[in-house]
């Protein structure tokens, strides 16, 4: 564990124990929500969009929640020998399910960012590298997988700190429910390669209501023949579903845990309105049992 880095970023993305967002993505999501209509729309709508408007409140209601909470849970791995030594390799491949308006996605980039501009700022970072990030997103919902691509776009176009050390490779969408897109998971995978981080973002509970908690399980299991070694999966869901979440961990032999997370909302009220919550993730390395 570099706790260099880890003090480094701690002080500039969650200074006193309080997650902020970066100038960068500040910007970025005050762009996009500025940029949709705005009209009431339901709460199932609100949490699941599939048209502009929806997109608009999950935006301000949902987006930061859900981008920290990825941030929360993979900041300890990012930070480790196991994620160093994969950038050596000058790629990324990301698998975002339930990726939202790729939320994960983009949370991981700017942490990714962050530790990038960190290397380079005490030489430990080859002149010249790179690392080219691909994302495979997949949601039902093509207003999401849409919105997704053109916000990872924009962050590369807004942010010029840290445009230097990582590069957008490409984005590919799959606008179908997992475990049912399997093959098409495993047909990029093959052309492509592993994937080294996957996410599932607030994905089971639709899934365990339409497939069932078993099918789940299974996918989840076949799912990690797909990531890299050292690689990780994540899934991530709220304090309402603890019940779920720890019947899926069981399931697939792991173990899940509660966190607490304190961040500042955006948009806020006003520049000290934060909000305190706890929320439940499950993170491991798939060839450890």
């Amino acid at each position: 564990m570099n706790r260099t880095l880890q003090n480094r970023l701690r002080k500039e993305l969650c200074p006193n124990g309080i997650w902020q967002l970066s100038a960068t993505m500040k910007a970025l999501l005050k762009y996009h929500i500025a940029h949709l209509p705005e009209r009431k729309v339901s709460e199932n709508g609100t949490r699941y969009p599939k048209n502009p408007a929806e997109m608009r409140a999950f935006l301000i209601k949902f987006f930061t929640r859900h981008y920290f909470q990825a941030q929360h849970s993979l900041f300890d791995y990012m930070t480790s020998s196991d994620f160093l030594h994969l950038l050596t390799s000058g790629k990324l491949q990301i698998l975002d399910i339930g990726c939202g308006p790729a939320v994960a996605s983009l949370a991981i980039t700017d942490l990714l960012a962050y530790i990038v501009e960190h290397h380079k700022d005490i030489d430990k970072w080859p002149k010249g590298k790179t690392v080219r990030i691909t994302y495979l997103l997949n949601d039902i919902s093509g207003a999401c997988l849409c919105t997704g691509q053109r916000m990872l776009s924009d962050y590369f176009r807004i942010s010029r700190k840290h445009s230097g050390g990582i590069i957008h490779s490409r984005t590919i969408s799959v606008q179908k429910a997992f475990p049912a897109n399997m093959n098409q998971l495993r047909r990029v995978q093959h052309n492509l390669g592993t994937y080294d981080i996957i996410t599932f973002s607030y994905a089971i509970v639709p899934l365990d209501e339409d497939n069932g908690l078993t099918n789940l399980a299974d996918g989840l299991l076949n799912i990690e023949t797909l990531c890299s070694p050292h690689g990780r999966i994540l899934i991530l869901q709220d304090r309402f579903n603890a019940p779920l979440i720890r019947r899926l961990s069981r399931a697939i032999g792991r173990s899940s845990h509660q966190e607490e997370l304190t961040q500042h909302v955006y948009p806020s009220r006003n520049t000290n309105e934060t909000h305190t919550y706890t929320y439940y993730h499950c993170l491991y390395e798939p060839t450890e049992k």
